[in-house]
């Protein structure tokens, strides 16, 4: 089986959801954004994310991805106890198929989380190992070291990044495959989800990883299979094991030219092309890009709170190839540093948003979801010097041209190729030479009589 992306992926735009801190039911919950948050689970829930699909909607969504929501043994649900039910804290089965009916009767796609390197260790099958030892039909689902497992002083048994909680499956045993891959299956066949985000990729066998990539569109041909993956992506494209990964790169290079402004334009754009060059162009269309994500501190607490550094990254991902992830709450300016603290629950409260930003937010997706180009056109870098960086959409006759001036001090001054071209915000035309003012961006699209 070949890899070759979704057609739906390129037109997508992301949000990731963390269900314990998004909303809690019909009743949406006075949270406060400004407090840190914690490891204290909140009560968010599937009823709540379901009740909040018309705020998808006018947000200009058309894909979610949610963190983990099968049963685990903490707030975040990465240390899995059943892979085929519904966390209690969340829902049940029934409330899950429920919201996904609803949610694919409103055009929105649905990706879940798969947690497949490791579970808890109060998973029924590790607590078999430990009680009856080496006589446990389930000894070597594990990598254990000695007669019995131990857990002090230290673990005898292999964990993820040696968290004592989470011990890791043995893919070498077929029969933990077998199992893991009957869960991909699942999911996708009984409940039609729309695909999976893989978590710890990088921990994983590349050819157990293919072989999800196959389970997965053997059992729908339009499931997405994501990777979490923070260094560089073209082994596992060329494994022909993964749709797309996390851009992880983009988001260093963004957070390095724009949030703590250490890289220059050139620097960046220098960054861009290599992981562009890199990639298979479908993956590079098929990739995931993010600015901010439960792993990672917000993107405007990076920029220390400033709004217009935020602005220009937003401008920047939603004009640029790939499918987009808004992480709750980016849209309405909430904050947060290291996790847990980048899982601050949503206010729902509009008088705590930062109204501009919203709005921004919503009119970026309105534009990208009705120019094609913007989302399947080719790319091309035409400017990068200083704190300017300037590149072109083009598809068909269809040309865009996306001016970011990260600047401080003056305008950017470019110079327009032949025609009219108009400012998709303000709607003025122009032609010839023009300024983009400091710590701003302008999106312009040529006029079909330029």
């Amino acid at each position: 089986m070949r890899r070759s992306v979704p057609e739906w992926v390129p037109d997508a735009v992301f949000y990731q959801i963390f269900p314990d801190r998004f909303r809690r039911g019909e009743t949406a919950w006075n949270a406060d954004p400004k407090k840190p948050a914690d490891r204290t689970p909140c009560g968010g829930n599937l009823a709540g994310v379901r009740a909040s699909i018309p705020y998808l909607e006018r947000l200009g969504i058309n894909a979610i991805y949610l963190t983990p929501i099968f049963c685990g043994a903490s707030y975040h649900k990465y240390d899995t106890l059943d892979y085929f039910s519904i966390d209690p804290a969340f829902g049940d089965n029934d409330g899950f198929r429920e919201l996904a009916t609803e949610l694919h009767g409103r055009g929105i796609r649905i990706v879940l989380d798969g947690v497949f390197n490791h579970c808890s260790d109060r998973h029924p099958f590790f607590l078999d190992a430990i009680e009856k030892g080496r006589a446990s039909e389930y000894w070597d689902w594990y990598t254990i070291d000695g007669d019995r497992i131990l857990r002090d002083p230290e673990p005898n048994y292999a964990r993820w990044a040696g968290v004592r909680t989470m011990p890791e499956w043995n893919h070498r045993n077929p029969s933990v495959v077998e199992y893991l891959l009957s869960v991909v299956r699942h999911w996708i066949i009984e409940y039609g989800i729309d695909g999976w985000r893989l978590d710890t990729t990088e921990y994983l066998p590349p050819d157990f990883v293919r072989a999800i990539y196959r389970t997965a569109r053997e059992a729908s041909e339009e499931a997405y299979v994501l990777g979490e993956v923070t260094g560089l992506g073209t082994p596992w494209f060329k494994h022909e094991a993964l749709d797309g990964v996390m851009h992880y790169k983009l988001w260093e290079g963004l957070t390095a030219f724009l949030a703590e402004e250490r890289w220059d334009a050139p620097a960046f754009a220098h960054s861009v092309r290599a992981h562009w060059y890199s990639y298979p162009n479908d993956a590079n269309f098929g990739s995931y890009t993010l600015i901010s994500s439960h792993d990672r501190p917000r993107f405007l607490t990076q920029c220390d709170g400033d709004i217009a550094r935020l602005r220009l990254a937003l401008a920047f991902q939603l004009t640029f190839p790939g499918a987009p992830a808004i992480y709750y709450g980016d849209e309405i300016g909430l904050e947060g540093g290291d996790d847990p603290d980048n899982r601050r629950c949503f206010p729902w409260d509009e008088r705590r948003w930062n109204r501009p930003v919203f709005e921004e937010v919503r009119r970026l997706i309105r534009l990208r979801k009705a120019e094609p180009t913007l989302r399947r056109g080719s790319i091309e870098i035409r400017e990068a010097g200083g704190r300017v960086l300037s590149y072109g959409r083009a598809l068909g006759s269809e040309r865009f041209i996306v001016v970011i001036n990260a600047g401080r001090r003056k305008d950017a001054r470019s110079t327009l190729p032949p025609g009219e071209w108009k400012d998709t915000e303000s709607g003025d035309r122009l032609r010839g030479d023009f300024g983009t003012p400091p710590i701003s961006y302008r999106i312009l699209k040529r006029m079909e009589d330029g």
